[in-house]
């Protein structure tokens, strides 16, 4: 039987085989002791911590001469901070904000928060592509678009959007159209208007229609097929903070 427990200076097959195998019950026992918490839905510091978990849990795979007394002293230690952090979070809202961070409004009563987007490095086509991911496919729809400490972002729609649908009113539906950006802060996107087959002095005129003169006036604009424009100006955005 090969030594795998203390100090190695040249370890051998079996005996690395040997310390995979513990290796692999030894992180299974951490996955299932850490909270699920930690694992579904990572926060920056839950990132920090498995991460730093798994560096120190595979240490003995790459290094001979790491123990697994010197493996699982500090694994065993951050376990306890977490199991003692987690504790506290529970008890006290600020010190939870802290670990686990606030969440942000991006969009409020239907304004985007400009200044929250900024503060997480979310530009217009990312928020969108979000909102997709939601079931959201026009941004006109979205009343609230908070991101929350997990990284996913919470959806509420409009009432209006929300409650009867035509299947309740026995109504035919008509094919969902996807809007696609035609000003993106202030400046547009010709590609897009080509492809939905108008021109920039379409689009003016469109604009004129809501007494909008220039397209710096317009922080996102969309079109979908049905040429239905939804405009929303840079006076529009809200600056409100983080909740």
């Amino acid at each position: 039987m090969p030594d795998v427990f203390g100090v190695i200076d040249e370890i051998t097959f079996l005996g690395y085989l040997i310390r995979t195998l513990i290796v692999g019950v030894i992180g299974f026992f951490v996955g299932r002791f850490v909270s699920r918490r930690a694992v579904s839905q990572l926060t920056t510091y839950d990132f920090a911590l498995i991460w730093i978990l798994g560096a120190i849990t595979v240490s003995p795979l790459l290094d001979g001469k790491v123990s697994f007394t010197y493996m699982l002293v500090p694994l065993l230690t951050l376990i306890s901070w977490h199991i003692i952090l987690s504790l506290i979070s529970l008890k006290n809202r600020r010190f939870s904000f802290f670990f686990n961070g606030k969440p942000a409004l991006l969009i409020d009563n239907g304004r985007v928060v400009v200044k929250n987007l900024k503060r997480q490095f979310i530009n217009i086509e990312l928020l969108l592509s979000e909102l997709r991911v939601n079931g959201v496919f026009d941004v006109s729809q979205v009343k609230y678009a908070i991101l929350e400490p997990n990284g996913f972002i919470s959806v509420i729609k409009y009432d209006r959007e929300s409650h009867v649908t035509p299947k309740d009113m026995k109504l035919p539906v008509s094919a969902t159209e996807i809007p696609l950006i035609v000003i993106n802060e202030g400046h547009l996107i010709p590609e897009n208007l080509k492809q939905l087959d108008v021109d920039e002095s379409w689009l003016m005129n469109k604009l004129a229609k809501q007494n909008i003169s220039d397209i710096n006036e317009v922080f996102l604009g969309t079109l979908n097929q049905s040429k239905s424009l939804y405009v929303l100006k840079n006076e529009d955005c809200s600056s409100a903070s983080e909740t």
